[in-house]
């Protein structure tokens, strides 16, 4: 089941079904799908959670008495700066990511290797 998108995180949580008779090997694969789903949820809420923080800090240090909003041509301005600021984090949240898909796609392989020969033998 998908539910519907955490406002801050902007991510849709994923409730994972446990079969009856759910092997080890799926037990794992399904742990680290729920583990790599909090993991990315931690890391949107509190990106984007400082964004929103610091737009509204730079909205009242530089929006003009008056207006209600600054264009997106000024706006652009903050964006490129908290952009600029973060490529690290971006990076290394790039990096990790790819790692546990690739943690994930090699036990979802095996996972289903395993159904399909456990299928296949005669009775």
């Amino acid at each position: 089941m998908v539910g519907p998108p955490d406002p801050v995180s902007n991510l849709r949580r994923i409730i994972f079904k446990q079969s009856a008779n759910e092997t080890k090997l799926e037990k794992r694969y399904r742990e680290l799908r729920m583990e790599v789903q909090e993991w990315n949820q931690k890391f949107w809420t509190q990106h984007n959670s400082r964004f929103f923080q610091e737009r509204e800090e730079y909205l009242k240090k530089n929006l003009p008495e008056g207006k209600q909003n600054l264009t997106a041509d000024e706006m652009s301005v903050f964006y490129k700066s908290f952009l600029d600021k973060n490529w690290k984090v971006h990076i290394t949240y790039n990096l990790e990511w790819y790692k546990k898909n690739v943690a994930l796609l090699i036990l979802a392989i095996q996972v289903k290797l395993r159904r399909l020969f456990k299928l296949k033998k005669p009775n």
